[in-house]
């Protein structure tokens, strides 16, 4: 029996330190590859400074350093209320010139967007400016900047 789904493993990544210094880690699709690396298969929500396609190394206390650019913008993005599904649709119709995936859990707490920089920061900034607009949403760069907002000019 064949199966359409690919099985990945998943890399358990730290994302931050809550208010009560306990560590956050955030579980993202991953292919393992040799001596602590990994390919992201996914675009994470928490973790900044990586996308999908990116291969990375975790260091000892789970932190990602990028080892290679796969090609990807990640977006993340939050309502300020509620996101609505239909606000999720609107989106995912809106980056598919670009070749955008847009992604959502269930509850639709928040929104992740992995584009291909070929696609050009003019049109992934016009698109998530409009839709975010009407989505009642705010949205940032996941690998842009880092953590002093100076460009990593990856791209």
């Amino acid at each position: 029996m064949t199966s359409d789904h690919t099985v990945h493993d998943h890399a358990k990544v730290w994302a931050g330190t809550k208010s009560n210094g306990e560590p956050v880690y955030e579980l993202i699709p991953a292919e393992r590859l040799l001596e602590g690396r990994y390919k992201l298969v996914g675009t994470p929500a928490l973790v900044l400074g990586c996308a999908a396609g990116d291969t990375v190394l975790l260091d000892d206390s789970m932190r990602v350093q990028v080892l290679q650019r796969g090609g990807n913008v990640a977006v993340q993005a939050a309502p300020v209320a509620d996101f609505d599904i239909s606000d999720v649709d609107r989106l995912r119709e809106a980056m598919i010139p670009l070749r955008g995936l847009v992604e959502a859990p269930a509850d639709l707490r928040f929104v992740v967007v992995t584009v291909p920089a070929a696609a050009g920061f003019p049109r992934i900034e016009s698109i998530m400016d409009e839709w975010a607009t009407t989505a009642n949403a705010q949205w940032w760069y996941g690998n842009v900047t880092d953590d002093e907002g100076a460009p990593l000019n990856w791209w």
